[in-house]
């Protein structure tokens, strides 16, 4: 495994703890900026106020996804691969992001009855399953790895 791609990986997942923070940070005042300011988001600034709350419940599973796939870049850069415990990590990361699906599901819900529509909560939603279902077929193919792994070493 290429050591310097595993390396940068895991620093571009740090720096996402960070970027997630800003971001934490960020929102209520994004939610504030004039159009035609260079910070303006057409989505936070017309939308902000129905995604705040959404976007914060999710924070915590984020992080919880990004520790996970730290300790996994970890384990491969020491050469623990094929193991239980990057298969139970990536079942953490599969419940974050099934967490994530169901705060966007349930808001686009509060959000269609209360307010209005807004389909870009139910596409985020959408798109957070899917990659909860990647990661649960990485997850398997790694699980029958280790399954494989371990036949062949009781018979050497």
């Amino acid at each position: 495994m290429d050591k310097k791609s595993t390396t940068m990986c895991q620093i571009v997942i740090r720096i996402c703890y960070f970027l997630l923070l800003g971001a934490v940070i960020a929102f209520p005042f994004l939610m504030r900026v004039k159009e035609g300011n260079p910070l303006f988001f057409v989505m936070i600034a017309t939308h902000g106020k129905y995604l705040i709350y959404p976007f914060y419940a999710v924070v915590p599973a984020g992080y919880a996804a990004l520790i996970c796939l730290d300790k996994i870049m970890g384990n491969i850069l020491k050469d623990i691969v094929f193991d239980k415990k990057n298969t139970k990590l990536l079942d953490t990361i599969c419940y974050c992001c099934l967490y994530a699906a169901a705060v966007g599901l349930i808001s686009y819900i509060i959000i269609a009855l209360i307010y209005k529509s807004i389909e870009t909560v139910v596409l985020l939603a959408m798109g957070e399953a899917f990659v909860a279902l990647v990661i649960r077929v990485v997850r398997n193919v790694i699980k029958k790895a280790i399954e494989i792994k371990e036949d062949n070493d009781l018979v050497v």
